[in-house]
């Protein structure tokens, strides 16, 4: 049973760059983005346990994937929005950047829609890659593409492929994901795309017949946003900003220097 708790409950809206964390889940040793959070909101005296507070985080993403709109609530001793600049001051390498009152009962994992984007590098055939992509649209037996036990069928709203700044973005949308699913399902799909499966072999797969595709390194994977029926205040101030804006710049020397890697490597004897 709950205990009793005087303050508000407040959910965040939190970005990070997953190379900095042995994954979203607390974990014993090792530091993580829900500890992180936790070590923050304790220092700024937001809250004092966890427990009490009922921290709860909406999406825990494995080790290496990176986030733009993840989202924990708890019950705060301060107003929301001092909240949102108290939590910045303490925490590091995570970023808050929106900021809403919710009701005693919110629980962030109850969201209306969750959207991730993997951002490939590798040039390769568009056209062949939607065509897998909007296989997965629908309800379906995901069993193949998820890393734990799936009791019923699933349903992905929407997969977009999508050719952006010098890269190909593949976009998916669900109320609710399995762990390890968006790797797996780009897996199949780039398998389909080298030829390695056929998209046959993708519809078999998701009417529940056994395959392994793989999965994808989760590097290249940001959950980009979830959505909730409230709404979130943004509020950035100039020292979060500017962190964000060294961080995106990092990310994008990051990206030139795999393309140059990439680009060298082709050219080698034998590849």
């Amino acid at each position: 049973m709950r205990k009793i708790f005087l303050g508000m409950r407040v959910a965040l809206k939190i970005a990070y760059d997953g190379r900095a964390f042995f994954g979203h889940q607390r974990q014993p040793d090792r530091r993580t983005v829900e500890g992180e959070c936790i070590t923050a909101l304790r220092s700024a005296k937001i809250m004092r346990d966890p427990t009490e507070a009922f921290f709860r985080s909406a999406s825990r993403t494995d080790r290496g994937v990176s986030a733009v709109g993840n989202v924990i609530a708890f019950e705060a001793s301060l107003g929301p929005d001092a909240v949102l600049g108290a939590f910045n001051d303490k925490a590091r390498d995570v970023w808050a950047w929106a900021f809403a009152p919710v009701p005693a009962s919110f629980h962030p994992r109850h969201a209306i829609e969750r959207w991730y984007r993997y951002v490939l590098l590798e040039d390769v055939a568009e056209r062949n890659l939607q065509a897998a992509a909007r296989l997965f649209v629908g309800t379906h037996d995901f069993r193949a593409f998820c890393s734990e036990p799936v009791p019923a069928p699933l349903t992905v709203d929407s997969v977009r492929v999508e050719r952006k700044e010098g890269a190909i973005f593949i976009d998916v949308r669900a109320r609710s994901f399995r762990r390890g699913m968006v790797r797996r399902m780009i897996a199949g799909m780039l398998a389909v795309v080298h030829g390695d499966a056929a998209l046959s072999d993708l519809r078999a797969a998701l009417a529940g017949e056994t395959h392994d595709f793989g999965s994808v390194s989760p590097l290249p994977l940001i959950l980009m946003d979830i959505r909730y029926d409230i709404p979130f205040r943004t509020m950035l101030k100039p020292k979060v900003a500017e962190d964000l804006s060294r961080r995106m710049t990092d990310a994008s020397l990051r990206i030139a220097h795999l393309r140059f890697v990439q680009g060298a490597t082709n050219t080698l004897p034998g590849a």
